[in-house]
C-alpha cells in the first residue's frame, strides 16, 4: 500500500502543479485563453503518449533482455527531435487558421514543444527507478521539478497575464524531472527484476502500445476535439477548468496504479497469479480512488468563490467528473494486464469503443454539462466492461463490479444534491 501512494504522490505532483496553473490562468485571463491553451496541451499530449507510452509498456524488458538497450538508445537519439518538428509544425498550423490570433501567442506557447523530448530523454532513468521500486524517491524528485516549473511559471503568468507562464510550467516540469532521475539513476545500487521474456519482441510491442496510447488518448480527449469544433474555445475553456480539477487527481491516480501493477505482475506466470496480484493491487486503488474523489470536491468548493461567477459553471461540474476516478484507475492497467498475457494488440478494442463517446459528451455539453460529465464516466465504465472482457481468466472482475457499485453511487447523489 506504501509503494503505491508513493507512486499517486510522484504522478500526482505534476498533474496538480499543471492544474494550478490553468486555474491561476483562469483567474488572470478569459475562457477563451484556457481553451487556447488546453487545445495546445491537447495536441503535445497525443504527441506525447504516441512516443512515450510504447517505450514506457517495456522499459522493464529493455533493461533485462539482450538488444533491448540498443532499441531505447535510437529511440531517445530520433524521437525527441521528431516530437519537437511534429508539435512547432501543428502550432504553425493553428497561428494559419487562426487558432492562434497573433504570433505573441504562437511564441508563448512555443516552449511546449520542448517537453515531449525531455520525456524521452528521462524515460529510462525513470523505468530504472520504478522497476527497483524507488517510488519514494520519484515521489522527491518529481516535487522538486514541479516546485521549480511552478515557481517559474506561475510567477511569470502573474507577472505577464499570457500563455507564457503555463507553457515554461510544462517544458521546465518535464525537463527538469529528466534530468533529476539520470542523476539519481546513475547512482542506482539495485538489482533490475529479471522477467520472463515476452511473447512478442520488444520492437513490436513498443508499435503496437504506441498505437493503443493514442487511440486512448483519442478516447480521453475526444469530447474536448469535438467540443471546440461545435461550441468554440470559451466553451471548451469552461469544461476544461472542471476537468483540470475533477480529474487530476483521479488521472495521476490511474497512472501510478498502472505502474504498481506493471511491476507487481512482471513476475507472475500463470492467469491465477496474474489475477490474484492485480485485484490485491487494483482493490487498493479503489481505495486510493475515494480520496481521490473527495479531493476534488473539496477544491471545488474553495475555488468557486475565488474564481468568480464566470466560473461557476465549470465547478459544478467536478463532482460528477471526480466519479471518473474509479473506472479508469481500471482501465488504465487493463492495457497493463493484456500485454502481460501477450494481448497486446487487443488493447485497441477499448479506446475504439470510447472513441464513440465522445461525440455524445461534446454535443451533450453544448446543452447540460453535468449530463455531460455523466456519460463520461459511462463511458469509462464501458471501456473497462470491454477490456476486462478480452483478458480472459486473468481479469479481475470484482474490482470492477466494486467500481460501477462507487461510480454509481456517487453519481446518484451527485444529481441529488445538485
Amino acid at each position: 500500500m506504501l509503494a503505491q501512494i508513493k507512486s499517486l504522490i510522484e504522478r500526482a505532483i505534476p498533474r496538480l502543479s499543471s492544474a494550478l496553473v490553468v486555474l491561476l490562468l483562469a483567474a488572470f485571463t478569459t475562457p477563451h485563453y484556457v481553451g487556447i491553451y488546453n487545445l495546445v496541451t491537447l495536441i503535445y499530449t497525443a504527441i506525447q503518449v504516441t512516443i512515450d507510452s510504447g517505450a514506457r509498456f517495456v522499459v522493464i524488458r529493455v533493461l533485462s533482455e539482450p538488444g533491448g538497450m540498443r532499441i531505447m538508445n535510437r529511440y531517445r537519439a530520433i524521437m525527441p527531435f521528431v516530437a519537437f518538428l511534429i508539435l512547432v509544425g501543428l502550432m504553425l498550423f493553428l497561428r494559419w487558421n487562426g487558432t492562434l490570433e497573433n504570433w505573441s501567442e504562437f511564441f508563448q506557447v512555443l516552449p511546449v514543444a520542448l517537453a515531449p523530448g525531455f520525456g524521452v530523454l528521462g524515460l529510462l532513468y525513470v523505468g530504472t527507478l520504478q522497476a527497483t521500486n524507488q517510488w519514494g524517491t520519484l515521489a522527491r524528485l518529481q516535487l522538486w521539478a514541479a516546485l521549480l516549473g511552478l515557481t517559474v511559471g506561475g510567477t511569470t503568468l502573474i507577472l505577464t497575464h499570457s500563455l507564457l507562464g503555463p507553457s515554461l510550467q510544462l517544458a521546465l516540469t518535464e525537463g527538469v524531472f529528466a534530468l533529476l532521475c539520470w542523476w539519481r539513476a546513475r547512482h542506482n545500487d539495485k538489482p533490475i527484476p529479471q522477467t520472463p521474456p515476452g511473447q512478442q519482441s520488444i520492437f513490436s510491442d513498443m508499435a503496437t502500445m504506441s498505437g493503443y496510447a493514442l487511440m486512448s488518448w483519442f478516447q480521453g480527449q475526444a469530447e474536448r476535439l469535438f467540443m471546440s469544433i461545435f461550441a468554440g474555445t470559451a466553451a471548451l475553456g469552461t469544461y476544461s477548468a472542471g476537468n483540470a480539477v475533477g480529474r487530476a487527481p483521479s488521472d495521476a491516480l490511474a497512472a501510478s496504479t498502472a505502474n504498481v501493477v506493471r511491476v507487481g505482475i512482471a513476475d507472475k506466470d500463470e492467469d491465477r497469479e496474474i489475477r490474484s496480484e492485480s485485484e490485491r493491487l487494483l482493490s487498493r486503488a479503489l481505495l486510493l480512488a475515494f480520496g481521490c474523489v473527495v479531493l476534488s470536491m473539496a477544491a471545488s468548493l474553495v475555488l468557486r468563490p475565488l474564481l468568480g461567477p464566470d466560473w461557476a459553471t465549470a465547478m459544478s461540474m467536478v463532482p460528477f467528473i471526480a466519479m471518473v476516478a474509479f473506472p479508469s484507475v481500471l482501465s488504465w492497467s487493463a492495457s497493463v494486464l493484456l500485454v502481460r498475457t501477450g494481448q497486446a494488440w487487443k488493447t485497441f478494442v477499448g479506446p475504439v469503443t470510447g472513441v464513440a463517446f465522445g461525440i455524445v459528451i461534446a454535443w451533450t455539453a453544448t446543452f447540460d454539462l453535468h449530463m455531460a460529465a455523466t456519460v463520461l464516466v459511462a463511458r469509462e465504465v464501458a471501456v473497462v466492461l470491454v477490456s476486462f472482457s478480452l483478458i480472459g481468466r486473468a481479469a479481475p472482475w470484482r474490482s470492477f463490479v466494486i467500481c460501477v457499485a462507487l461510480a454509481s453511487l456517487g453519481l446518484t447523489v451527485c444529481w441529488l444534491t445538485l
